[in-house]
């Protein structure tokens, strides 16, 4: 690619409209609790600051997950911003640029080759599918040992009793397991002639 790997093609109509409503009901989400707890200032809204359970100054920085509730004062502002992404109005654009970023993004989504990203660079390295599994277990068994699902479940169900303890595991989100993957040291000597890689290992909340 002769361009930035920064550059971000044109989304779908629907994908544009679905992230914009996320945006807007995360607004809305926030602003119905700073109203929530400036109307009621005057009161005690901290519901978990009774009996043995912590106040708000013990989640550890965990947020609420729980829905805020609907404020009479800010209903006509939330309805006025929800019409808008309803009627929201797309047109097409013709731009050569964006035009080469889909036709790409097509073509990296079609291939069937592994597309590894660099370490300290934005470069990208195209290779077999079989190079780049054989990589990535290299480079996981460097650095960890098979083990088996009870472990992952015991450590699992510790870290539920910690939370517990603590009252926050409504707060805590549950952990999505995601692959493994390498990125590629292009800036090591020897290479491309010996690859050296750096072991990624996600854990996401979702």
């Amino acid at each position: 690619m002769d361009y930035s790997s920064k550059n971000i093609p044109l989304p779908s109509c629907r994908e544009y409209t679905k992230r914009l409503l996320e945006k807007v009901e995360s607004v809305i989400k926030r602003m119905r609790w700073k109203a929530f707890f400036f109307l009621n200032s005057d009161t005690d809204t901290d519901d978990t600051s009774s009996g043995d359970e912590p106040n708000s100054d013990d989640f550890y920085g965990f947020k609420s997950r729980r829905a805020p509730p609907q404020i009479e004062e800010v209903i006509g502002f939330e309805r006025d911003m929800l019409d808008i992404v309803e009627n929201i109005k797309f047109r097409k654009v013709n731009d050569d640029f964006q035009t080469t970023l889909t036709e790409d993004v097509k073509k990296i989504n079609s291939s069937k080759r592994i597309f590894a990203p660099a370490d300290k660079t934005r470069n990208f390295y195209e290779m077999d599918k079989p190079k780049y599994e054989k990589l990535l277990s290299e480079n996981i068994t460097q650095k960890y040992k098979t083990t088996d699902s009870n472990t992952v479940e015991d450590i699992e169900k510790e870290c539920a009793n910690i939370s517990e303890k603590l009252h926050i595991s409504d707060r805590i989100p549950n952990t999505a397991v995601r692959p493994a993957f390498v990125t590629v040291k292009d800036h090591k000597e020897n290479f491309p002639n010996s690859v050296k890689c750096r072991l990624t290992t996600p854990r996401k909340p979702q």
